[in-house]
């Protein structure tokens, strides 16, 4: 019997091209939503929204890899898996261009006011532009940036030409000889634009609060591309509505798709898209590909170059070595 992947859940339909990237090397992929019972004789799985945790592993004792379809990997037990000696996959390296460049794109429309310059002129009030001030003037302002991965950096390339400063935080960076590395709370303190690239985890939940929004000029801008629960949309809410801060936008939510009464909704000068960063004609099929590819390696004894916990296993290993 071969080696086999089961894609437990996924938005991009048929399983075609999962198909195709994981019979390179000679690993079947079958859907497990149409077939509830197949993840059980399943080698590893897919995944995309479910979250998976020792319960399911468990339950799953062939499961030797789990793939995340993404570069965020919070919905996975990670530690749980290690336990297990199971390899959690994600695809941090298919969407840089995208998100980067949506990114970019929510800074220029948040304060130059996009949206609402719409909205007034659909309204009636093509004369009425000094509503949308203060618009200040993007070479008199700083640009904040809190994480500095793959995302973060290309998004200051995209943005660098148009801001007088650019500074940053990140606490696994010692030193960045192109960005202005400061503490958080100067950062959050700087920034004309304040915009997020960093993951979800216990230490960055609700990163930026009602405490970190009071630090914030009452003029910024925030942006935020990576996870909703970065962010208290409650504080930030109530902060718009207060006029304590200029603007935000927001590609994500604490909760996807958000409830009707997600104060996200009725927040002013607030921008959302849905959950969109991520996505141009290339990068589904290049996240499907790729997921599937190295996860296939995984179980053939390949090298994968995202198995998210291979510094806790490879410690792990030799802890148990003799």
């Amino acid at each position: 019997m071969n080696l086999s992947l089961a894609v437990l859940d996924t938005a991009y339909g048929d399983i075609c091209i999962e198909q195709t990237a994981a019979a390179g090397v000679g690993v079947d992929v079958f859907d497990a939503r149409v077939d509830d019972n197949g993840a059980h004789d399943a080698d590893g799985v897919l995944v995309q929204f479910a979250t998976i945790g020792a319960e399911e592993m468990d339950a799953h004792e062939r499961w030797r890899v789990i793939g995340r379809y993404g570069v965020g990997y919070d919905t996975i037990d990670v530690d749980a898996a290690t336990r297990r000696g199971i390899r959690v996959v994600n695809v941090p390296d298919y969407c840089e261009e995208e998100v980067a460049t949506h990114a970019a794109a929510l800074v220029l429309g948040s304060v130059r006011r996009i949206s609402e310059s719409d909205r007034l002129v659909r309204g009636g009030g093509w004369t009425r532009w000094r509503e949308l001030a203060p618009i200040p003037a993007l070479s008199e302002s700083t640009l904040g940036v809190v994480g500095l991965g793959r995302i973060g950096r290309e998004t200051i390339r995209l943005l660098r030409p148009f801001f007088a400063r650019v500074v940053a935080y990140d606490p696994y960076v010692a030193e960045s000889g192109d960005v202005e590395l400061l503490p958080l709370r100067n950062v959050v303190a700087a920034a004309d634009v304040l915009t997020l690239h960093l993951p979800l985890n216990d230490d960055t939940r609700h990163l930026i609060d009602a405490g970190a929004l009071a630090q914030m000029k009452p003029t910024a801008h925030l942006v935020n591309v990576s996870r909703g629960g970065l962010v208290d949309t409650r504080a930030l809410a109530d902060a718009l509505t207060a006029g304590a801060l200029g603007g935000a936008a927001l590609d994500v939510l604490e909760s996807e798709p958000p409830d009707v009464d997600d104060p996200a909704l009725t927040a002013p000068n607030l921008v959302i898209t849905n959950h969109l960063a991520w996505y141009s004609d290339s990068s589904e099929p290049r996240l499907r590909g790729l997921l599937a590819s190295r996860c296939a390696a995984v179980l053939t004894g390949r090298e994968a170059p995202s198995i998210v916990n291979a510094a806790a296993l490879a410690n792990r290993t030799r802890k148990v070595l003799p």
